[in-house]
This record gives structure tokens, sequence and C-alpha cells, in this order.
């Protein structure tokens, strides 16, 4: 039975939930704060033009991004996500380049003012050479002063007994019910840290079948303390922020934080 990676439409029904339009407020709020051409938190000018989504499967955030007026662009690996990808910016009447690449070495024709990764997809980078090569390829598309902005799980999800993250959900979306269910009960290789993440999708259409994908997808858990050690060791980038939520700006160290998200600025060349 094929994937969800093989199957867009159930990406992005499992991924529903999310709030796309409030998530790209932060990012925007977060941009205007860090970013400045001194470098200085709070300078003016900080909004991004132009906008690099990575790992972006259908490009929910890239394609939230064009149409508040900034020049997207959208990298991926699977030639059916980046297919996905332009359909539904066609749809939308959207301006969106779509890139079907590797996000540990690719190449685009300018530099972007902010690049992302959603969703955790920093967990395919399975290896400290993998995440190397991923942050020197990101820092060659960046200009000056530009922001990374990575969302990651968070550490609480490995090392506490009571997941910050769901693993089972169902949400409405227009024309049926999703429910599913994510590496409820997988465990972590302690030398690895990698999981093999059991994951199922069932699509409730109204009117319609029942379908449900599986997948075993490995994903790589990455820990704050070696996150801030590869970012030093790739150098070319700070951290200046990190936040447990999207909302009202979480502290990553907050009981309430599910997520670990990470703004790194480029060094001003």
């Amino acid at each position: 039975m094929p994937g969800i990676y093989d199957e867009p439409e159930f990406y992005q029904a499992a991924c529903a939930y999310r709030d796309v339009p409030a998530e790209v407020d932060a990012l925007l709020r977060w941009s205007g704060k860090y970013r400045g051409p001194d470098g200085s938190d709070g300078a003016e000018a900080g909004l991004p033009r132009s906008v690099l989504e990575l790992a972006a499967g259908p490009a929910e955030h890239a394609r939230e991004l064009a149409r508040r007026g900034l020049e997207a662009t959208a990298l991926d690996l699977s030639a059916a996500m980046c297919a996905r990808a332009r359909e539904l910016a066609k749809a939308d009447e959207l301006s969106l380049t779509v890139v079907e690449a590797d996000m540990r070495d690719f190449h685009l024709p300018g530099d972007v003012d902010l690049a992302i990764t959603m969703l955790n997809s920093l967990c395919h980078l399975l290896s400290l050479d993998d995440m190397l090569r991923h942050l020197a390829s990101v820092a060659r598309h960046l200009s000056r002063n530009g922001l990374y902005i990575m969302e990651l799980a968070h550490p609480a999800d490995f090392f506490s007994a009571e997941h910050r993250t769901s693993s089972e959900w169902s949400t409405e979306v227009g024309d049926g019910i999703v429910s599913v269910r994510w590496g409820a009960q997988d465990q972590i290789d302690p030398v690895t840290q990698i999981t093999r993440e059991h994951v199922s999708v069932t699509y409730h259409k109204r009117y319609g079948p029942v379908r449900t994908v599986t997948d075993v997808v490995p994903n790589r858990f990455w820990t704050a303390t070696e996150m801030a050690a590869v970012i030093r060791l790739a150098g070319g980038f700070t951290i200046v922020a990190s936040y447990g939520d999207f909302d009202a700006d979480l502290p990553v160290e907050a009981a309430e934080a599910w997520r670990m998200i990470l703004v790194l600025r480029r060094a001003g060349g």
C-alpha cells in the first residue's frame, strides 16, 4: 500500500488541524522583530520580501505567504508533493515557484530573506552530516541578516512520560473527517535517536468510500543541546530566539509548550 508521502491528499488532510494563517502571522511577526538592515533586534524594515519553505509537502505555509504578497518558493524531494503544491497554487491563482530537490543540497537562482521548515520536517535529516549539509545549503541562499525559522518536536515528547503532542486526532475537512494515528507505540533507538514512526490516516469522505493509508517513516529526534551545537559547528548562523508555540510567543521552557521553534539569523557579510 502506498505511504502518505506518495498520497499528497492524505498528507495534507493529516495536517489539516494546523492553523496555517495564525502560524504565518507568527512567522511574519518574528521576521519583523529579528530581521533588520543592521541586524539588531527590533530594527525597522524587517519584514521579508521572499521566502523559501523547505521539505514543504503541499506548501501550506509557502502558499499562505504568497497570498500575502511574498515571493514564495517551495522545495520538496517528492515529485508527488511538488505536483500537489503546483496544483493547489494554480487553483488559488497564486505565484509559487516549486523546486524538486533534496534539502541537504540544493541550488536556487537567487537569495531569499526568510527560510522555514515546518511540521518537524527536520526529523528527516537522520545524521549530523545531513544537518550540517542542510544548514550550509540554507546559509548559501539567505540574504544578509536573513532568518531561518525551524519548527521541531518538543523535547518533552521524548524526555517525559506525557507527550506534549497528541499521537491521535480527528479533523473535519471540507468533504469529510480525517482520523490520524502517528507513532503512538514507537520506540526510539537510544544510540541513533531514530524512530520508525508508524502512521495511519483514515479518510472518511462524505458520500464516498473510506480509505486508509499506512506508512512507516524513519524520524530523527533532535535535542535542544544538539541543535545549538550543530548550528554553532556549521557556522554562519546565530540563534536569536526560541519559542514553544506560535501563539503569544510562548517560551520553549513553558509547561504548555508543545513545539521547539528556533529563530536563526544569518551572519551579516
